[in-house]
């Protein structure tokens, strides 16, 4: 099953700018004044970028593309 296209584009941006967002904040300096980051920003990261990942398969799917015969 997959998604139809308009949603896929949907989270395929918002997963890349989230990603984008994440790695800006985790790059960030410490502040040791304000307390520690309540929000892991690396896992962040790993999760958009996984999300991107699969969405990018699924434009691959829509396009006629089949993943699986590209194994070995």
């Amino acid at each position: 099953m997959y998604l139809p296209m308009t949603p896929t584009i949907i989270m395929l941006v918002l997963g890349v700018g989230l990603f984008l967002l994440a790695r800006w904040r985790g790059n960030l300096p410490a502040q040791p004044e304000k307390g520690p980051r309540m929000i892991p920003w690396t896992i962040v990261a790993l999760g958009s970028g996984v999300l991107v990942l699969f969405m990018l398969a699924n434009v691959a799917a829509h396009m006629g593309i089949d993943l699986s015969q590209m194994r070995r």
